[in-house]
C-alpha cells in the first residue's frame, strides 16, 4: 500500500493551459513519498536470508572462443557453490557462456577472476555498414529528386533498476520478485525451472525501476537461471545485472540506415519514390524495423523495402515506440529538405502534406507557442550563434489486451482497487485510483491500490501503451458493478429504491438530501462488497468513448557555428491521449518521452571497437545520456478537442523529438546533419559542406 503521509491532492500552479482537462488536475502520485524516501521495495532490493547469488560468465570480445577456463580454481574459491560452463563461443561482447553461484557477491567476483579465461578473438562485424541500395527510375511527375541517406545509432537500455530477479524459495512455494514489465508473462516457464505448479508461486513487482520495453521478455535469462539455482539448492536466489551488463545484454533500440530517393514538384508536393531501410539487429534474427514512411504525410506512392542486418552485437528488444523514432528522424528531415529546396516554409509544407485535420490545428497552436514567426529562412544566418526552429509529428494506435479488475468497499470505509498489472513508473497505480474514485463518486483519499502481484486480477504487460487504456475499461466496469451492488444494499436499509440514490464525494444522496455519510454507509455493510470487470467488446462499447494519440512537437535551439555545440532552448510538445486521467502523470509522461528523444538525438551511441568488437563505453560516464544541464524548457500541452475515451500516451511523445531537433539544426546551419547523434563534429562538417 502506498505511503499516504502527504496529501493525495495538491494544486499545480504552472502550465495553466492544461487546467480542467484531466479527470484529476491536482492528484499526486500515490507512491511518490515511498519512492522519494526509499521505502519503496524494488525487486533488486530483495535479498532474502540464506540466499544464493548468481551471475553470468560473459564474453569480453565481439567474437571469440574460450581456449581455456580454470573451472577448478573458480570452484575452489570460498563460498562458491557451482561453476557451470554452457558454451565456449561468444558471438558478442556480453554474451553469457555460463554462470557462477555463490554465497556472496564478493565470492562471485573472486570466482570470475579465478576462472582466468584465455580467449581467442575472431573477426567481428560491428555495424550495418553501407549496403547497396538499388532504386527504380525517377518517380513520374517529379520536377526534382532528393536522394539521401539517414542513419541512427544503437541506443542501449539503461534502466535505473537493472534487469534481474530475486526468488524467495521456501521449499514447497516461492515468491518471485521480478523487475518486469509483465507480472503475468514473468511467470511463464518458471513452473518448469522451479519444479512446482504455478499455484505454488507468484510474481511480485509492486515497483519497477524502468524498462522502456526491455523488460517485456517474460522471465528472461535472469529469471530462469535464478529459478534453476533456487530449485537446485532449495534456497532463495538473487540474479541482477550490473551497470555494464545492462548496456551489453539487455536489448537496445537497433541502429538504422534509411536510403530515400523521392520525387517532388516545384510547389513541394511529394509524388513518391522509394525508401530502403536496414536495421542493425546484432546476432538476433529480426527486430530492426524502421517505420518510414509513417503514413502521417501524403508522400505519394512509396515503394518500401527493408532488411535486417546481423553483426556481432547484442540483439534488440522493444524500446519505447519500436522503429518509430528512427523513421521519424529520416522522414521529418527529408520533408524539411524538400521544403528548403522549393523555398517553402516547413510548417506550411506539413500543413499541406499532413493527412489529419486535427493535427493541422495542433501545428497552428504549436507555431504560436514556440514563436515560429521568429524563424529565419534556412541557410540565411551567418552569425556565430545561430537560432533554429524545427517540427515533428507523431501518432499511435490503440491495441486491445486482456485486463481484469476488482474493486472492493470495506466496512472501514476504505476502497481497494485490485489489478495485477505493474506500474513501471508511468503512474498506473495513481491513474486506476482516480478512475475508480471518480466512477464511484468517492474522495481519492479513501482509495488504495493493490498492484503488481500475479495473485491479483490479470492485467496486460506494459508495452505498446496498452496498460491504462485496457485496465481502465475493466476498472470502470468493476466500479459500476460495485456501485450497483453497494447502493442496493444501502437502499434496502434505508427503505428506498436503489435507483434514487447517488454517491457524491462519498455521501449517499437522494436528490439533494444527504441520507448517510460514507463512513456510516460502509459500516452498515457489515462485510466487504466487491465488483469485477473485464476489458471486453461490451466494456469497450460502453466506456471507450472517442479520442486518439496524435501530437506535434516544436523545437527552438541555438547552434554555436564555431564549436558545433547545440543548445536546446524550448520544446513544445502538444499531445492527445484521449480523456486525460491524471494531469501530473500525463505531463510527466510527455516530458519523459521528450527527454528520451532529445537524448537519442544529441548523445546516445553504443560504440563498438572496430578491431575487437567490444563495447568501449558500457557505463554512464562515456555512454552519454542527457543530464540536467542539457535540458531545455519542455512544455507539455494536453490536447482537449473531442477526447472522451482513454487513449495511449507512453509511446508517442518520444517519436518526433529527434527529427524535430534535426530540422531545427538544419534551419540554423543551412545544411542537414543526416546522422545521429548530432555531435559537434558532424554539425561542423555540415557547416563546412554548406560553405563549399
Amino acid at each position: 500500500m502506498a505511503d499516504r503521509t502527504m496529501p493525495s491532492r495538491s494544486p499545480l500552479p504552472n502550465r495553466p493551459m492544461n487546467d480542467g482537462i484531466a479527470m484529476s488536475d491536482d492528484a499526486n502520485r500515490l507512491d511518490g513519498v515511498a519512492k522519494v524516501t526509499g521505502s519503496a521495495k524494488y525487486g533488486r532490493d530483495v535479498m532474502p536470508k540464506n540466499g544464493v547469488f548468481v551471475s553470468f560468465i560473459r564474453c569480453p570480445w565481439g567474437h571469440a572462443q574460450a581456449r581455456s577456463i580454470d573451472e577448478e580454481a573458480a570452484s575452489a574459491v570460498a563460498g562458491v557453490l557451482e561453476v557451470e560452463i554452457t558454451g565456449r563461443e561468444g558471438r558478442y561482447h556480453g554474451e553469457p557462456i555460463g554462470h557462477i553461484a555463490a554465497e556472496s557477491l564478493a565470492a562471485l567476483r573472486r570466482a570470475r577472476s579465478a576462472l582466468n579465461i584465455e580467449w581467442d578473438p575472431e573477426d567481428a562485424d560491428t555495424e550495418i555498414g553501407s549496403p547497396e541500395a538499388s532504386h527504380d527510375d525517377d518517380p513520374d511527375g517529379a520536377d526534382h529528386v532528393l536522394e539521401a541517406v539517414y542513419t541512427t545509432p544503437v541506443q542501449t537500455h539503461s534502466s535505473l533498476e537493472t534487469h534481474g530477479t530475486s526468488i524467495d524459495h521456501m521449499g514447497d512455494r516461492a515468491i518471485i520478485y521480478a523487475s518486469t514489465q509483465g507480472t503475468f508473462s514473468a511467470r511463464e516457464g518458471m513452473d518448469r525451472v522451479l519444479g512446482m505448479p504455478q499455484s505454488r508461486f507468484k510474481v511480485v513487482c509492486e515497483f519497477v525501476g524502468g524498462g522502456f520495453g526491455s523488460k517485456l521478455n517474460g522471465a528472461g535469462k535472469e529469471g530462469l537461471t535464478a529459478g534453476r539455482i533456487a530449485a537446485k539448492y532449495g534456497r532463495p536466489a538473487w540474479l541482477f545485472c550490473d551497470r555494464a551488463e545492462e548496456h551489453l545484454d539487455t536489448g537496445n533500440r537497433p541502429s538504422s540506415r534509411t536510403h530515400v530517393r523521392i520525387g517532388y514538384r516545384d510547389d513541394g508536393t511529394i509524388v513518391g519514390g522509394s525508401v530502403r531501410t536496414w536495421g542493425g539487429v546484432g546476432v538476433a534474427g529480426g527486430g530492426g524495423g524502421v517505420v518510414m514512411p509513417s503514413n502521417r504525410y501524403d508522400l505519394g506512392r512509396i515503394r518500401k523495402q527493408h532488411a535486417d542486418v546481423r553483426f556481432n552485437g547484442g540483439g534488440p528488444r522493444a524500446f519505447r515506440a519500436p522503429g518509430h523514432p528512427q523513421g521519424a528522424f529520416a522522414e521529418e528531415l527529408m520533408i524539411d529538405e524538400v521544403a528548403t529546396a522549393t523555398g517553402r516554409d516547413p510548417l506550411e509544407l506539413r500543413m499541406k502534406l499532413d493527412r489529419e485535420d486535427e493535427r493541422r490545428s495542433m501545428y497552428e497552436l504549436g507555431a504560436r507557442l514556440i514563436g515560429w514567426k521568429r524563424r529565419q529562412p534556412t541557410g540565411t544566418q551567418a552569425s556565430v550563434l545561430r537560432r533554429g526552429f524545427g517540427i515533428g509529428s507523431t501518432s499511435w494506435n490503440r491495441f486491445p489486451a486482456r485486463a481484469d479488475a476488482e474493486v472492493v468497499i470495506h466496512p472501514d470505509a476504505s476502497v481497494e482497487v485490485r489489478t495485477g498489472s505493474q506500474d513501471i513508473g508511468t503512474g498506473q497505480r495513481t491513474a486506476m485510483a482516480i478512475v475508480v474514485a471518480r466512477q464511484l463518486g468517492v474522495p481519492l483519499d479513501v482509495v488504495h491500490v493493490s498492484i503488481g502481484d500475479s495473485s491479483l486480477p490479470a492485467g496486460p504487460a506494459s508495452g505498446g501503451s496498452v496498460t491504462a487504456t485496457n485496465t481502465s475499461l475493466a476498472m470502470l466496469e468493476a466500479a459500476d458493478n460495485l456501485k450497483e451492488t453497494f447502493l442496493e444494499r444501502i437502499a434496502a436499509q434505508l427503505g428506498v429504491v436503489a435507483g434514487a440514490l447517488k454517491i457524491r464525494e462519498g455521501d449517499i444522496m437522494q436528490d439533494d438530501r444527504r441520507m448517510m455519510t460514507w463512513q456510516e454507509a460502509c459500516a452498515a455493510l457489515g462485510s466487504a462488497v466487491s465488483g469485477r470487470g473485464s476489458r471486453s467488446r461490451r466494456s469497450d462499447r460502453q466506456y471507450s468513448g472517442s479520442g486518439h494519440s496524435m501530437g506535434v512537437q516544436f523545437v527552438d535551439l541555438e547552434v554555436d557555428s564555431e564549436t558545433g555545440v547545440i543548445h536546446l532552448n524550448r520544446i513544445v510538445a502538444i499531445q492527445s491521449c484521449g480523456r486525460v486521467i491524471c494531469r501530473k502523470t500525463a505531463e510527466s509522461q510527455i516530458i519523459g518521452g521528450v527527454i528520451q528523444g532529445l537524448s537519442f538525438a544529441l548523445f546516445e551511441d553504443k560504440l563498438l571497437d572496430r578491431n575487437t568488437g567490444a563495447m568501449v563505453n558500457p557505463n554512464l560516464e562515456f555512454y552519454r545520456i542527457a543530464g540536467p544541464a542539457d535540458m531545455p524548457k519542455i512544455e507539455p500541452v494536453l490536447w482537449e478537442g473531442n477526447q472522451t475515451g482513454i487513449r495511449p500516451l507512453g509511446e508517442p511523445p518520444t517519436i518526433p523529438t529527434a527529427g524535430a531537433i534535426a530540422c531545427a539544426v538544419f534551419n540554423a546551419v543551412g545544411s542537414p546533419v543526416r546522422d545521429l547523434p548530432l555531435r559537434p563534429d558532424r554539425v561542423l562538417d555540415a557547416i563546412e559542406g554548406g560553405r563549399s
